[in-house]
C-alpha cells in the first residue's frame, strides 16, 4: 500500500527565457522598482506560450513585474518549492495536489495546459476502439499517478459506467516507450502516451485512436502553484504575473501567426516547430493553454485520488487552492480594457469552471 502513496517523479515542465525585459524610456529602472519572485525553469525552449508571449510582448513589464528564473538540472516533485527555495513553478497537477493534501505549504493559483495526451492501439484494432463503448474487458497502459490515469478512470466510469478492475483494467507501466512497446506486443490493448511519443509509437505499428480530450474535453493538466509564504506576502507580484499571462492568452488565441513570430524571436526556435507544438492539434495531442485555475476540474481529479486511496487526506482542496488572485487579476484587466469582449468571455469561463470553490460568490458580468 505504501507504494500507492508515493508520488510520481515527473520532470517539471517549465519555461526558460533567454531575452531580457525591455527597459522603459527615460530613467532606467532598477530591480528594486519591480515586483518579482523566483520561478523554476528548465532548458526547454518552447513550453508555455502564455508566459513566453507575456515576456516577449512586454506585458510583464507593463505591470512592473520582473520574474527571476532559476534553472534546475534535476526537477522532480515540488521539494525545492515547498522547502522555500523557489517561489513559483508549474507542472502536472498530481504532484502539487498530493503534496498539498499532506500539508505542504503551497498554493495552486492558476492554470497552464490542457490536453497533450494520445490514445494509441494496434492498427487492426484502432477503428473498433474509437468508440469507448467497445473498451469493456480491455487493458489500458498508463503511468502511475499521471493525469491521464485519473482523467481516463473518471471519464470511463462517469460516461460509460465502467468499473476499473472489473469492466476495464489499468496496468501501470514505467514510461511512454514501454507503454507503446507493450501495446505493439499485444500485452496491452490500449496505451495512453504523451503526444511527443506518438511518432515513435506509429513507427512500431501503432495508430492514433483519438486525443484524450475526446474522452474528456478540456481536462486539467499542468497547474501553477506557489510557495505558501511567498504567495501570501507577495500577492501584488503574483497578480501582475497573471495579468501578463491573461493578456498573452488573447494573443495566443486570436493572433496565432503573430504569437508564433513572438515565440520564435524569444526562443530562437524554428517557426514550423513552434506551429506544430503549439497550434497543430494533430501533432500536439490537442494541447491548449489557459491561465484560468479551473478549480472544478482539479477537484474532480482530487476526488479520484482520495476515493481510490492514492492519497490519504482529510485536507479539503480549497485549503491549498486560491482562485481570488486570478479573479482580481482578470477583474483589473477587464477594467483596463472595458471594450474587450474577449476578457469578459474569460470571466464567464472563470465563473463556470470555479463555482464549486466553497463560498464562491463571483457573478456573471
Amino acid at each position: 500500500m505504501k507504494s500507492r502513496k508515493q508520488f510520481i517523479r515527473n520532470t517539471l515542465i517549465f519555461v526558460c527565457f533567454g531575452v531580457a525585459l525591455t527597459g522603459c524610456r527615460g530613467k532606467k529602472k532598477t530591480d528594486d522598482d519591480y515586483l518579482s519572485f523566483n520561478i523554476a525553469v528548465t532548458a526547454n525552449k518552447v513550453v508555455n506560450p502564455l508566459i513566453q508571449i507575456a515576456q516577449e510582448k512586454g506585458y510583464f513589464e507593463a505591470y512592473h513585474f520582473k520574474p527571476n528564473y532559476t534553472t534546475l538540472e534535476m526537477i522532480g516533485t515540488p521539494e525545492a518549492l515547498v522547502a522555500g527555495k523557489l517561489d513559483a513553478a508549474y507542472e502536472q497537477i498530481i504532484p502539487p495536489i498530493s503534496y498539498g493534501a499532506q500539508g505542504a505549504d503551497l498554493k495552486i493559483f492558476a492554470g497552464t495546459q490542457s490536453g497533450g495526451m494520445e490514445v494509441v492501439a494496434r492498427k487492426k484494432e484502432a477503428e473498433f476502439l474509437r468508440n469507448p463503448a467497445n473498451w469493456k474487458g480491455k487493458t489500458i497502459g498508463v503511468i502511475h499517478l499521471s493525469t491521464a490515469e485519473m482523467v481516463s478512470k473518471a471519464a470511463l466510469g462517469e460516461r460509460y459506467g465502467y468499473k476499473a478492475g472489473e469492466d476495464i483494467n489499468f496496468r501501470i507501466i514505467d514510461g511512454y516507450p514501454a507503454i507503446s512497446s507493450a501495446v505493439a506486443k499485444g500485452t496491452l490493448d490500449i496505451g495512453l502516451i504523451a503526444s511527443n511519443y506518438l511518432e515513435a509509437a506509429e513507427s512500431i505499428g501503432l495508430e492514433l485512436v483519438f486525443h484524450l480530450t475526446e474522452l474528456q474535453k478540456d481536462y486539467v493538466c499542468c497547474r501553477q502553484y506557489a510557495y505558501g509564504p511567498s504567495f501570501d506576502n507577495n500577492g501584488e507580484a503574483y497578480k501582475a504575473y497573471l495579468k501578463g499571462q491573461i493578456r498573452a492568452y488573447k494573443d495566443y488565441l486570436l493572433n496565432p501567426e503573430e504569437s508564433i513570430q513572438s515565440l520564435a524571436r524569444l526562443t530562437g526556435e524554428d517557426i514550423d516547430y513552434i506551429r506544430r507544438y503549439i497550434y497543430e492539434t494533430d501533432s500536439n495531442g490537442d494541447r491548449s493553454y489557459n491561465p484560468d485555475p479551473n478549480y472544478n476540474g482539479v477537484l474532480s481529479i482530487y476526488e479520484i485520488l482520495t476515493n481510490w486511496n492514492y492519497i490519504e487526506s482529510h485536507t479539503p482542496l480549497c485549503d491549498f487552492f486560491n482562485i481570488n488572485i486570478y479573479a482580481d487579476a482578470l477583474t483589473e484587466i477587464i477594467r483596463e480594457f472595458p471594450d474587450e469582449t474577449f476578457y469578459k468571455n474569460m470571466w464567464t469561463y472563470f465563473v463556470r469552471n470555479n463555482d464549486k470553490f466553497p463560498g464562491f460568490d463571483y457573478k456573471e458580468l
